[in-house]
């Protein structure tokens, strides 16, 4: 029915490419994908010493909110430490909703430099799940690092000079945000923001919360408890509308499902204002009287309720001090009666610290848009895929610093996602001359000239790399990908085995691996690898894909089934799964079930040949003539020149049946 050659490129597709650069790397774009049922728990997928995209090393769980888990990191390529934020799937569970929420975090990386804002370095996405790169700030030699370390283990109200500080300087910061395209926050909490070893206010988790609105696909609600039992970030439906927030700091209108905007912002951090002005771990209007008992849905939804009555009734403990008739005012019920913007709440703030204190905040000066600025704008561009708009920024930093190799090595990057190669190693030259002993400059322009077809210059990339790094995983990846590529199996497995010597969970060299000894009719080694990958990777369809593919050419064909199910319920519109899940079915002579799925692969991918291919044969082999009749003439209209033998078959048997 195909020949090996056919199979293949069904099953597996295109070689698979990394780009590696000096300090901006896109990875290859993963397909879309979901939570299976029985996938592992978050927590348990990263542990000290793990690689997360072949590039952040993983050192500790920082901590765990209700987004999803932040672990600290050493990022290889920039050499640098960093807090890595990973979200949970049930907030992102589609492509479409991880491409809205990356657009609403991206404005978070995207806000220039202020020197109380938390830097988001970029938006970037593996394996399915979305990550968040931000600057690490340490803890203090208290181990406090966030407002709620400072106010859970206060023994009493903040110092109120500090509290005023703290009050205008993340007055600024929102000012500046609010200025620079975020409308609202929509999380404002203790945990939010963070406080440097030397005393200076950071917000973070811009957008996060209206992000999770937008990604919002329906279903139950999300919700969020921390191990002491306090309610964390959490999705709820309101009205029928959904809202995004944490319990206890949510505005009333917010929770009426009525939406939020700067002035609901003001009332969230009117909560704060009151918890450093009390000293108290919880926020003014916590339900004391509803208890945690293991159900967080059912918690979270009695709690924000006894809130929503205690915020109604209109009482806010009095903190004894000046700050009194300020926070009342940040927490009327009606959004109408609180301060306008933040602007204006700093203007009431400022005074009280410049007569306590004797002096104005200062705020630190912040750079102009240097080449810094411009690389990491268009490294974000990338990762959303406007690669044209990334180019752009790329040209604004070559402006300012055109020896800068690694700008250029981007803009190479850029231009190889556009799929304009050429244009992709003239500026990766342009890297290697600035700074020839890169490996990753190399590498990136191997892929580009393996891309070309120019394989042999592609392997003398590698190899260069190689000899400049001998324990460089992705170029040992990529040479082994180009010598696959060519029929070079053994030659390949060898290449993979020495990334994965150097990198165990590299995925990306065990499927190179598992497909070279398919190839070679190792289909027991080939599963042993896909095994591998599916464990690296449980959230990749392409990777369950591959294991199908393996189980059904060893004559393993409900085991295949299985996995082929697995790949499409992470990705319900992926024409390989399904191509793949047929071809299983039509081995056991499940016919009408095998069209079935080559049906929905032609759904999702119209010019599918094999699909057409396989379906028309099919058709053939039971005797429904007609349709084996039109299924051919698709298959031969959108068949490529590598499907000789199989157009030369489908145009006898048409010739046959239409006799």
């Amino acid at each position: 029915m195909a020949s090996m050659k056919d199979f293949f490129s069904n099953l597996f597709g295109n070689r698979r490419k990394q780009n590696v650069g000096r300090s901006a790397v896109v990875q290859p774009k993963q397909p879309a994908t979901r939570p299976y049922l029985q996938r592992q728990r978050e927590e348990e997928l990263y542990k000290p010493g793990d690689m997360i995209a072949g590039k952040y090393e993983v050192h500790r769980k920082l901590g765990k909110g209700g987004f999803g888990i932040v672990y600290l990191v050493y990022d290889r390529e920039v050499k640098g430490i960093y807090a890595l934020k990973t979200f949970r799937d049930e907030f992102l569970p589609d492509a479409t909703a991880r491409e809205a929420f990356k657009k609403e975090a991206l404005l978070w990386v995207n806000v220039e430099a202020h020197p109380f804002i938390l830097v988001a370095n970029w938006v970037e996405e593996f394996s399915g799940r979305l990550f968040i790169c931000m600057d690490y700030i340490p803890p203090d030699e208290r181990g406090r690092v966030s407002l709620q370390d400072y106010v859970l283990h206060s023994r009493g109200p903040l110092d109120i000079e500090q509290v005023l500080e703290w009050a205008v300087e993340f007055c600024y910061g929102m000012e500046h945000a609010n200025a620079h395209g975020i409308k609202c926050h929509r999380d404002i909490k203790p945990l939010n923001i963070l406080i440097t070893p030397d005393g200076i206010l950071k917000i973070t988790d811009f957008g996060l919360a209206a992000g999770a609105v937008v990604a919002w696909r329906g279903g139950t609600s999300l919700a969020s408890v921390s191990a002491d039992g306090r309610p964390g970030c959490s999705l709820m439906q309101a009205e029928g509308k959904v809202c995004c927030g944490t319990p206890g700091y949510i505005a009333p209108e917010v929770y009426r499902g009525e939406g939020a905007d700067v002035r609901s912002d003001i009332y969230s951090f009117g909560c704060v204002l009151w918890q450093m002005a009390k000293g108290s771990p919880v926020s003014p209007f916590h339900a004391y009287e509803v208890q945690y008992r293991g159900d967080e849905r059912a918690y979270i939804k009695e709690y924000q309720q006894k809130v929503y009555e205690k915020q109604k009734a209109g009482r806010v403990p009095a903190v004894n001090n000046q700050l009194q008739p300020v926070i009342e005012q940040c927490l009327m019920f009606t959004p109408s009666r609180r301060y306008k913007d933040f602007q204006q709440l700093r203007l009431e703030l400022g005074p009280i610290f410049e007569r306590l204190a004797g002096r104005r905040v200062s705020i630190p000066k912040t750079g102009e848009k240097t080449a810094a600025f411009w690389i990491k704008k268009g490294f974000s561009f990338d990762s959303l895929g406007w690669y044209e708009e990334a180019i752009d920024c790329h040209n604004k930093a070559i402006e300012i610093d055109p020896l800068n190799a690694t700008i250029w090595n981007n803009k190479g990057t850029s231009f190889a996602h556009l799929g304009r190669y050429q244009e992709a190693v003239d500026c990766y030259d342009k890297a290697i001359d600035i700074f020839p002993r890169e490996a990753g400059f190399w590498n990136n322009k191997g892929n580009s000239l393996g891309d070309l077809g120019r394989y042999n210059e592609a392997i003398s990339c590698f190899d260069k790399a190689i000899e400049i790094d001998r324990r460089d995983a992705p170029a040992w990846y990529s040479k082994g990908s180009i010598l696959a590529s060519l029929g070079r199996y053994q030659e390949a497995i060898d290449c993979c085995n020495n990334a994965i010597e150097i990198e165990a969970r590299y995925a990306h060299a065990w499927t190179v691996k598992g497909n070279s000894f398919l190839y070679l009719g190792c289909y027991d080694e080939a599963i042993d690898c896909f095994n591998k990958t599916v464990e690296i990777e449980p959230l990749d369809a392409g990777t369950w894909n591959n294991k199908a593919g393996g189980l059904l050419l060893r004559g393993r064909y409900q085991e295949a089934i299985d996995c082929s199910n697995r790949a499409i319920e992470i990705k319900p519109t992926y024409a390989k799964a399904w191509t793949n899940k047929g071809s299983s079915l039509a081995s056991l002579g499940r016919y009408q079930e095998a069209i079935d799925c080559y049906n929905k692969a032609i759904e999702f991918e119209l010019r599918n040949a094999e699909a057409w291919f396989n379906k028309a044969f099919i058709e053939d082999k039971i005797g429904n003539w007609r349709d084996a009749a039109k299924s051919y003439r698709s298959f031969i209209d959108c068949a490529p020149s590598q499907f000789a033998q199989k157009i030369a078959h489908a145009r006898q048997r048409l010739t046959e049946l239409e006799k």
